[in-house]
């Protein structure tokens, strides 16, 4: 049984995500845990609270485990090249690890609706909690992508989190376009595929080595 802090965060999480930001109260949270008011109050203090305790909760563990496979990220024969090791270290701690995938969709839907509803709050947020990983997967991409300015990783990093960000979503369009075929929730294959897809347009020609139209050969 969840002690009362966690059972709070538990049920605003859910409450957040399913009904909005702004449309959510203190007392409709206690009400829903079965939990007085003085009770959030004293482990809290207040709504946002809440909503910054819940980022922690899931940023820390997500990105605790990218810095420790990113560090563990190496050449040797029999592993994969560096660069598909580097988005592995990046896109599995939130798409396949155990226990992620229902939850994982569920923090996305929140962060929807916070960034929707209150847009500044939701960059102090993902600034706090993701900026400073983000920025260490970025400069080990720029380390392996030479042929592309910084400009160019960073728009393909943007491309990478759009793509990232879908998946994990999993409105169910690739699932009617390809009758059932695709099915984002068997998170290994949607992992496998994202990383080759990713790492193809990463290693694609910077616009400075491409001609122009009209110029070709």
């Amino acid at each position: 049984m969840l002690d009362t802090p966690s059972r709070i965060l538990e049920v605003a999480e859910e409450m957040f995500a399913d009904q909005g930001y702004r449309a959510v109260s203190l007392r409709s949270i206690t009400r829903a845990c079965n939990a007085n008011i003085a009770a959030v109050h004293y482990h809290f203090g207040s709504k946002e609270a809440v909503l910054e305790r819940i980022f922690e909760t899931h940023c820390s563990v997500m990105n605790g485990e990218r810095i420790r496979r990113l560090e563990a990220c190496r050449e040797e024969p029999g592993r994969p090249p560096l660069l598909e090791q580097i988005l592995d270290a990046y896109l599995r701690p939130a798409l396949a690890l155990p226990g992620a995938d229902e939850r994982t969709r569920r923090f996305m839907r929140l962060r929807a609706a916070i960034a929707h509803e209150q847009a500044e709050l939701s960059q102090r947020l993902v600034a706090k909690h993701f900026n400073a990983v983000s920025g260490r997967f970025v400069e080990a991409l720029k380390a392996q992508l030479q042929h592309l300015t910084a400009e160019e990783v960073y728009w393909r990093f943007h491309f990478l989190l759009g793509a990232q960000y879908y998946t994990l979503a999993n409105p169910g369009r690739i699932q009617a376009l390809s009758d059932g075929l695709c099915n984002p929730s068997d998170t290994e294959r949607a992992v496998e595929e994202l990383i080759a897809f990713v790492a193809a347009g990463l290693r694609a020609p910077g616009r400075a080595t491409v001609s122009p139209p009209g110029k070709r050969e």
